[in-house]
């Protein structure tokens, strides 16, 4: 038998911490219907932040590698409600620099997929995009669609007589050009927007000091539930980096908590150990039926189950079809 440690063809450890808001993930489900395309009926997200890895089999479904100008339909089919009280502080912000800072300051908590780095002088304000993760062959697609849906958001505040005076650097190549009421430049070594100071200095009618503020608070509450959530610590030891499943007393061990503490605090946050250690399984069991030659029973090796048949049955619970099953899908 081959030793689970052998496997090495893993996703990256980045694409299992919590990145995407599940509402753009659903936008995506929507569009992908109207394409045409099969879409797993199976996953269902709850309103919560979740792994690159989940997305995947949807945006391998799609094709994004190879058709990245998918990415645009996808940001400019990304309601305003999306992006939830990052919408309100952005609207009701004074002026366009100031809605451009709150962006980029409050969006992690819809898209982590990126670092969003505000900086403004007499000239100029700059929001720029830069990947917190490798994002291989998925990087365009996901910066062309990350790009487009803050278009919107800067375009919804700003008087669209100004529009061409700002203009958007993008990494990608002038082969998916980018639709915009802006100037466009390409082939650039970060992704960026730029507003000059006259127009991120101007008013927004829609300014709202008061819903500002209660939006900015509830933000901020929200940034630190994120930051500091114990599910998203707890994810990080499935597997740990021993490639070792652990228990609840041993995740409470390395928190220096007791089980009952550890239980508690997941609980506040929604979760139970044992929801994460499904969702975690169930994400690399995907990724491995979808991307490795391994056979089945190395995969249930590899996530600590003694024969196929309880992998199986777990599988089963998880996705509703078997291991087997599911990677002939897959294969089509």
């Amino acid at each position: 038998m081959i030793s689970a440690a052998k496997i090495s063809d893993a996703p990256p450890a980045e694409w299992r911490q919590s990145l995407i808001h599940s509402t753009y993930y659903l936008t995506g489900v929507r569009m992908a219907e109207r394409m045409g395309v099969v879409v797993d009926k199976s996953f269902n997200p709850a309103a919560r932040m979740m792994p690159l890895l989940e997305a995947l089999p949807l945006m391998d479904a799609m094709q994004v590698q190879t058709e990245p100008m998918l990415g645009w339909q996808l940001g400019s089919l990304i309601p305003a409600a999306a992006h939830g009280a990052v919408g309100y502080a952005t609207v009701s912000s004074a002026n366009v620099g100031q809605a451009m800072q709150t962006i980029a300051r409050y969006i992690p908590v819809r898209n982590r997929l990126f670092d969003y780095r505000f900086s403004a002088d007499s000239s100029e304000a700059v929001l720029s995009l830069i990947p917190t993760i490798p994002l291989r062959g998925y990087q365009e697609f996901c910066e062309i669609a990350t790009a487009v849906s803050l278009f919107k958001m800067v375009q919804d505040v700003v008087d669209s007589s100004v529009l061409q005076q700002i203009r958007f650097e993008a990494t990608w190549s002038a082969s998916s050009p980018v639709p915009a009421n802006m100037n466009m430049l390409y082939d650039r070594e970060v992704s960026a927007l730029f507003v000059p100071a006259g127009v991120a200095n101007m008013p927004l009618i829609t300014a709202d000091p008061r819903l500002y503020e209660s939006a900015c608070r509830s933000l901020e509450e929200e940034l630190a539930l994120i930051d500091g959530s114990m599910a998203a610590r707890i994810r990080k030891l499935m597997p740990d980096e021993n490639q070792h499943w652990p228990s609840l007393s041993e995740c409470a061990r390395r928190m220096c908590i007791s089980e009952r503490t550890l239980a508690r605090k997941l609980a506040l946050e929604g979760y139970s150990f044992q929801t994460l250690l499904d969702e975690s399984k169930c994400e690399l069991a995907c990724w491995l039926l979808s991307y490795s030659p391994h056979s089945i029973s190395v995969i249930a090796e590899r996530l600590g189950y003694d024969d196929d048949r309880n992998f199986s049955r777990s599988f089963r619970r998880w996705r509703n079809t078997t291991p087997r099953e599911y990677r002939q899908q897959r294969a089509q």
